[in-house]
């Protein structure tokens, strides 16, 4: 049966890829959604202002669910997303990076996962009683800091000894993103109510989006490694200072949530402080790390940092010890 023949006007699910300057790999996503065994979608490239032929390979693939969609102007992963969410006709949004494979039957086990009702209704709350969203599980094959020509490393998110990982998952997510954009189909209403991915969050606007979304609604999971991820030489998630700024943003709009649970908000801060100091900047360590004590005075981690980075700072290491 052709692709044709089996899209629903409109169709159930509407797949966003952002794509910018991956000429040499937006046709290989593109094929992996194509192959979906789940075949009612349409599939939504965003050319986010490419200059290396990306758009003109993503046109070059003939398929009837395919759109391209230029963007006016670079907008970002986050912006580009975003715009492929307003020309999405679909019940359910689905995301797929320009980097990264689907496997055949991601579509079709995380929708028949969304059509069996979570086990309990609504609690009460002000969250959902159905599913939100689901999520797969993502196997990334080599490193971001990978050295050339090192052994091909596996690492498969979440992990395994992550608990609970469907369902009402929201302290677990303040703790850690389990949820990459790749792996994600949301409700396409909740997303729009949800206010989209925040754009000033990018690289992390994955986990500062599924933090509002679990706090709305139980997220549904696929414990199979259904998405293949790979990074590119441009990839966005190599910009650690942008990645530190991101990170401090999710904490402090987030902050309501993550006051609920002051030793959840310490572990932030003493991530952040980690961060600070391998990029030097020793007095925004100290901040976070007296933010870290006063939230858990029992936990060693964050003295003990506290005490290193007192010691860099009296042999004058660092970018900024004030």
């Amino acid at each position: 049966m052709s692709a044709a023949a089996v899209l629903s006007d409109p169709p159930s699910v509407s797949v966003v890829i952002p794509a910018y300057n991956r000429a040499a790999t937006i046709v290989a996503a593109i094929d992996s959604v194509l192959r979906q065994t789940w075949t009612d979608f349409e599939l939504i490239v965003v050319d986010d202002g490419s200059t290396d032929g990306t758009l003109a390979a993503a046109a070059a693939v003939a398929d009837p669910r395919l759109r391209l969609v230029p963007a006016p102007r670079n907008l970002g992963a986050a912006g580009a997303r975003n715009l492929g969410v307003e020309e999405a006709r679909g019940t359910w949004i689905a995301f797929q990076d320009s980097d990264d494979e689907w496997l055949p039957e991601k579509l079709a086990k995380q929708m028949a996962r969304l059509a069996t009702p979570p086990a309990a209704g609504g609690n009460g709350d002000g969250r959902e009683g159905g599913w939100g969203g689901c999520y797969c599980g993502l196997l990334t094959v080599g490193a971001l800091d990978a050295a050339p020509g090192a052994r091909t490393r596996l690492k498969y998110t979440p992990d395994p000894e992550r608990a609970p990982v469907e369902g009402d998952i929201l302290v677990p997510l303040l703790e850690h993103n389990m949820i990459s954009t790749q792996t994600l189909v949301v409700r396409r209403d909740l997303f729009r109510d949800l206010g989209r991915f925040d754009e000033a969050t990018t690289p992390i606007e994955d986990w500062d989006f599924v933090i509002r979304l679990a706090a709305r609604a139980p997220i549904a999971f696929v414990d199979e490694p259904l998405v293949h991820q790979r990074f590119s030489e441009n990839s966005i998630t190599r910009r650690v200072e942008q990645r530190l700024a991101a990170q401090k943003r999710l904490v402090e709009k987030n902050m309501a949530l993550y006051a609920a649970h002051p030793d959840v908000l310490a572990r932030q801060y003493y991530i952040l402080a980690g961060v600070n100091r391998a990029a030097g900047e020793l007095g925004e360590a100290r901040a976070n790390l007296a933010r870290a004590r006063r939230l858990a005075p029992a936990n060693p981690r964050p003295w003990a940092m506290s005490l290193y980075v007192a010691g860099l700072a009296l042999a004058g290491g660092g970018r900024k010890a004030g």
